[in-house]
């Protein structure tokens, strides 16, 4: 066997927490000779990168049994592992006991004062902007990586075309209006946010800071945390949004960045085993919402034709991405 190869062997070994003996036995396992092994694993007394290793193995470990407490807390709470439904909260109540307790929550009550409740359809869509040219994500479905690649899919399309391809009501992850796509379309689909009006959850100060989805029963947002707290709202139709905490963290496969490697995998809701991860499951109507705090991974399907706005302009900084620097591979 190269020398390279053990001393890989030997990385992954010093690297999962392995003490002398296991690393022994794993290079031997590996068809490497018993002086061999013996040979290797004693120089790494002199090696101040196995030192280094070892010492950021111990700290994995004791991140490891934090997440697992974090677990056990939440099993143990009143109600169990579940999802809170607040019906027009108090916002001194949900910032206390969700925003600040990085918990999520379905909120009801929100936006029925909203003129979107009554107005919002394709066609008044169509009325107030249907000459507008909009960006979009499209031909998603040919490519499974499309929610990293998102730049290679945005198209300029008229939004009257989106809007009567959108008659057909057939489902589709193919096309989507989103909220990557909302610094595009902010100016021309301004006129809609006269349909809104102040979320109390929210900075009454940052009154159009908001981001606008458009789409078909079928599109879907691939398992993900996001970098910031965000508020979900459903005006037009119905979407299933999973969540999974940040203490799973080694069951949500982090492959890359904030993207999980389970894509869309419909993980059950449940409190999860060895290999999944725990999953909250709820379906947000017109008038509803989710609360997705940071770090939260989610997935996010429509069941009907679909609009939405989700907030970040929250009561607090919110800037949680400032010190993020973990883009590249994880996994």
């Amino acid at each position: 066997m190269a020398h390279t190869d053990k001393r890989a062997l030997i990385a992954e070994g010093l690297a999962a927490g392995e003490d002398d003996a296991a690393l022994r036995a794993r290079l031997v396992g590996a068809g490497v000779s018993a002086a061999s092994a013996r040979y290797e694993v004693d120089r790494l007394a002199k090696d101040p990168m196995a030192a280094m290793l070892r010492r950021q193995a111990a700290r994995m470990a004791k991140q490891q049994w934090l997440f697992a407490n974090q677990q056990r807390l939440a099993f143990e709470a009143a109600g169990g592992f579940v999802l809170d439904t607040l019906d027009r909260p108090d916002p001194d109540t949900f910032y206390r006991h969700h925003y600040d307790a990085n918990r999520p929550a379905k909120l009801t009550g929100l936006i029925d004062h909203w003129p979107a409740r009554t107005r919002w359809s394709l066609d008044h869509f169509a009325a107030v902007a249907g000459d507008a040219v909009v960006e979009a994500q499209v031909e998603r479905e040919r490519d499974p990586d499309y929610e990293r690649a998102k730049d290679d899919h945005r198209r300029r399309i008229r939004f009257g075309e989106l809007i009567d391809w959108l008659r057909k009501d057939e489902p589709s992850n193919d096309i989507y209006l989103t909220a990557y796509n909302s610094g595009a379309n902010a100016a021309v689909l301004g006129m809609l946010w006269d349909d809104m009006a102040p979320v109390a959850l929210l900075d009454g100060a940052r009154p159009r800071d908001g981001f606008f989805w458009l789409g078909p029963r079928g599109t879907l947002t691939p398992w993900h945390h996001d970098l910031t707290n965000n508020l979900l709202v459903q005006v037009l139709g119905r979407k299933r949004v999973r969540m999974a905490p940040p203490w799973a963290f080694a069951r949500m496969r982090n492959g890359r960045h904030c993207f999980s490697d389970w894509g869309n995998a419909p993980l059950p809701a449940g409190p999860g085993d060895a290999q999944n991860p725990p999953v909250l499951e709820t379906v947000i109507g017109p008038g509803e919402g989710v609360f997705l705090p940071v770090g939260w991974w989610h997935q996010v399907e429509a069941l009907d034709l679909s609009a939405s706005m989700s907030f970040t302009s929250f009561r607090r900084p919110n800037i949680h991405v400032e010190d993020y620097a973990s883009y590249g591979e994880i996994a």
